[in-house]
């Protein structure tokens, strides 16, 4: 297919076009939209799991001790009571969905909100809304302890999904502690003690 010289290339670009993926201008990026099949990939995510190079998504970093505060305003679901069917609180390693919205109601982006640390969050949000995400927040921050800051096109993401994304993680999970203490992206982020993970 046809690339934008314009679009951006996601970290794993290259990886990509090496193993001949099929690729695409979407949201601004260069993404593959499949290698050998569609409709077998299709159907091994309804069956199974596939992965997806998600890192055309804007990912903003909110912390700081007014940290949590500043999103339970701004976001909609109520981070004190939003994991499990207990409504248990945002927690390390935990995520939740949900949207920012304007104080009319109206809908300024859908986001995942990732609790790294105590008062250390990541939010994820489409492609091209990092930018107006982050300014949101700053306006609703006022003298808050808080840093905000965009780190669209400095993080790379992959998402697994499907059935037996469970399985796979938990196997990939009981080498997390490795994999953290290798990560150096996830000691920078966190700045916490890695053995708490």
């Amino acid at each position: 297919m046809l690339m934008s010289n314009l679009s951006k290339k996601t970290a794993l670009f290259h990886w990509h076009t090496a193993h001949h993926a099929n690729m695409a201008p979407f949201g601004g990026y260069n993404m593959p939209l499949w290698y050998a099949s569609a409709k077998n990939e299709h159907l091994a995510v309804l069956t199974s799991a596939g992965l997806f190079d998600t890192s055309h998504m804007a990912v903003i970093s909110v912390k700081g001790p007014d940290s949590f505060g500043l999103l339970q305003h701004c976001f909609t679901n109520d981070l004190s009571a939003c994991v499990g069917s207990g409504k248990r609180p945002l927690s390390p390693g935990r995520c939740v969905y949900g949207a920012f919205l304007t104080e009319q109601g109206a809908v300024v982006d859908d986001t995942i909100i990732f609790e790294l640390a105590e008062n250390n969050y990541l939010a994820v949000v489409n492609a091209g809304m990092g930018a107006t995400v982050a300014q949101h927040l700053i306006t609703y921050m006022g003298s808050s302890d808080v840093e905000i800051i965009d780190l669209t096109d400095r993080i790379g993401k992959i998402d697994l999904q499907g059935p037996m994304s469970g399985k796979i993680m938990k196997k990939v999970l009981m080498f997390a502690k490795y994999v953290l203490q290798t990560s150096r992206w996830c000691s920078m982020l966190t700045k916490t003690p890695l053995d708490r993970y």
